[in-house]
């Protein structure tokens, strides 16, 4: 409880975080009991928040930070998927509701209150990129598709790309599917 206490708000704790403390189930009545009591929130199965509350009210933690978290813990990699990785890069202006990730862990579907945060198992080669920008521009381009892309596509890829400045661009883009080495190309005029 004296960690619980001085962290910080929005600090996320699984009942793995307390092994070395007692037995598992000892450790879940006390985050039980902490929940009770409001402080922490069960966010999910397992997992627990320390609450943060501004003047407005409570304020939610992000699900990028409990994603994050959970791959930390799990000591495995994500990478943001889909609809996720289509904003980020800023393909999209939707802000998704649930968020999809590859995981070089475990496939499973994790629920925060009536949001989900998935993860699907991926083989290495998703993985392989030396630089940040190439596994997020394949699988935000992926989402969009061949099909869909049009002029504020591309100059949305060239922002995130300008923004980037990842030095490994050019060489990580040999990972990429043909398709999307194709509009890579086109907009960093290689």
């Amino acid at each position: 409880m004296k960690s619980i206490h001085e962290s910080q708000p929005h600090s996320i704790f699984f009942i793995s975080d307390y092994v070395d403390l007692g037995a598992a189930e000892t450790i879940r009545k006390i985050l039980h009991e902490a929940t009770i009591t409001g402080i922490l929130e069960k966010a999910g199965h397992g997992i627990y928040i320390k609450p943060k509350v501004s003047r407005f009210g409570p304020v939610p933690v992000p699900l990028e930070k409990i994603a994050k978290e959970i791959a930390d813990r799990d000591k495995s990699e994500i990478l943001p998927t889909g609809s996720t990785a289509a904003n980020i890069i800023g393909l999209s202006s939707q802000v998704p509701l649930n968020l999809s990730y590859i995981t070089t862990g475990s496939t499973r579907t994790i629920k925060i209150g009536d949001r989900k945060i998935s993860f699907r198992h991926a083989s290495p080669k998703n993985f392989a990129a030396k630089g940040r920008a190439m596994p997020l521009l394949i699988q935000g381009i992926r989402e969009i598709g061949e099909d869909n892309m049009s002029g504020s596509e591309y100059e949305a890829l060239r922002q995130y790309i300008d923004k980037e400045q990842d030095q490994y661009l050019h060489e990580d883009l040999q990972l990429a599917p043909a398709w999307i080495q194709k509009i890579i190309k086109r907009v960093t005029h290689q």
